[in-house]
């Protein structure tokens, strides 16, 4: 920068999610989760997966909500941009529950039979007394594999089982962000997997118990009954009472003494010798690999514990698979080329159909353009507005009339009863005296001819008596 000008800010990259406890990790490293239901469920196990879902936070969809209209596609797609890794379905049916643990997009599927099941609640219920710090569910828990065998179907649920956890990185990890964990044990003679949360809780070893719990407790202590701060250590010193300054020590297992490198909490700090304690939150599960699929809850089965098929039956299976496939992309080529085929005719037919439209809006507005004058011409002649207005192009005469009109053609606009005569003249012109209602003639132009009748006089008494008999 030029001479005199303050120094230019340093950027900072404060854009790049690092997930906590894991130090250099980035959001899309970093697999999540969707923990869903399936079908018809009873309360319990919906209750079951909203438990198995505060497991697996802070990288799961906590308020997930799933209806009967959401199809198993529906997630897949929308998994992509959200950076979903695995899918945790539960579904049961009349003789079991189920649970599967999907890799998306494209699988493996691997299908576990829950045979037992203990919710959190009720774990926290068998407790004296029981620990789940909010604080706690803010990092991802880490995971502890026990037992696991080297078959094929073993290996692929290790991998399973690492991958819905974040991975670890010992040397830049902090220990505070380790609060809890999920160990999976494999018992071989039974077959079935144990699952099991504990949160996690360091306490200094080696002194005594009340200093334990006045300095992990937050309330103070009663001393109301003592005469000195020694007697809450010591509540049996000098009277022959015995001390149970040595009760830590024998309670304390020596494999969950460490030596912490870090600040762990506010009482077990870095270069001091800690206790590990490890608190059941629940929920427990014991599980049975069943079935080991290719694909998103479809394609090829690589396992399944109880049905076992032979070559012959493998490879039927494969080309089936296969012809159906074929079959099934032939139909879809089809049908695109038929909705393709079926958009040009329609947008066509809508370009015909626009463009005769726009030569018949043309047409009709020419033709009205054209018969404008004609029209309002005809609508005067035949309404004589012309004639009583004054509008004819010619001048009237003198005599009254005007010029080119009939003395027999009735007056516009007549008024007044039927049979009464009108009043004024009859054209534009001046002059001309009251005309016959019926005749159109003039009153009093002369007699009436011989044998006309008129048929508003009235008539006379001896008619009327005529008519009467």
């Amino acid at each position: 920068p030029p001479a005199g000008a303050p120094p230019r800010r340093k950027k900072h990259r404060t854009h790049v999610e690092v997930v906590a406890g894991q130090a250099g990790t980035k959001a899309a490293e970093t697999p999540r989760s969707f923990v869903m239901k399936r079908g018809k469920l009873g309360e319990l196990v919906a209750e079951l997966s909203e438990d198995v879902r505060h497991v697996m936070e802070p990288h799961t969809a906590r308020n997930l909500k799933e209806t009967k209209a959401n199809k198993l596609k529906d997630f897949v797609q929308v998994s992509g941009p959200l950076g979903i890794s695995h899918f945790m379905i539960f579904s049961a049916t009349e003789r079991s529950k189920y649970l599967k643990i999907c890799r998306a997009p494209r699988g493996p599927t691997l299908t576990f039979r829950v045979h037992k099941y203990t919710l959190s609640r009720e774990v926290a219920a068998a407790q004296r007394n029981p620990r789940a710090p909010p604080n706690a569910f803010l990092s991802p828990p880490l995971v502890v594999l026990n037992n696991f065998g080297d078959a094929p179907h073993q290996k692929l649920a290790t991998i399973t089982f690492q991958n819905l956890f974040p991975p670890i990185n010992v040397r830049k990890v902090k220990l505070s962000t380790c609060q809890r964990v999920v160990l999976i044990d494999y018992d071989k003679e039974s077959g079935r997997f144990q699952f099991r949360h504990y949160t996690i809780s360091a306490a200094p070893t080696g002194a005594n118990r009340r200093l334990r719990k006045l300095l992990t407790s937050r309330a103070a202590p009663d001393l109301g009954g003592m005469t000195d701060v020694s007697e809450f250590f010591d509540p049996g010193g000098g009277r022959g009472g015995v001390s149970d300054a040595s009760d830590s020590e024998g309670e304390d297992a020596v494999n969950a003494r460490v030596d912490l490198a870090q600040d762990y909490n506010r009482v077990a700090h870095a270069n001091t010798r800690s206790r590990i304690i490890l608190q059941e939150v629940g929920p427990r599960m014991e599980l049975e690999l069943m079935k080991v699929e290719e694909g998103m809850c479809e394609g090829r089965v690589l396992y399944h514990a109880y049905v076992h098929k032979t070559e012959e039956e493998v490879v039927a299976l494969e080309e089936q698979t296969v012809n159906k496939e074929a079959l099934r992309r032939t139909r879809r080529e089809e049908q695109e080329s038929n909705v393709r085929r079926k958009a040009k005719d329609t947008a066509e037919k809508a370009a015909i159909e626009e463009e005769f439209a726009g030569r018949k809006k043309r047409k009709r507005a020419k033709s009205k353009d054209d018969d404008g004058i004609k029209t309002f011409s005809s609508f005067d002649k035949k309404k004589g507005f012309g004639k009583s207005l004054g509008m004819d192009k010619k001048t009237p005469k003198k005599g009254g009339s005007t010029a080119g009109g009939d003395d027999d053609d009735p007056p516009p606009f007549k008024r007044g009863r039927k049979g009464a005569t009108d009043r004024g003249g009859g054209g534009g012109g001046g002059g001309g005296g009251d005309r016959d209602k019926l005749t159109g003639k003039k009153a009093g132009s002369g007699p009436a001819k011989k044998g006309s009748v008129d048929k508003n006089k009235r008539p006379s008494k001896q008619v009327r008596a005529k008519q009467k008999r």
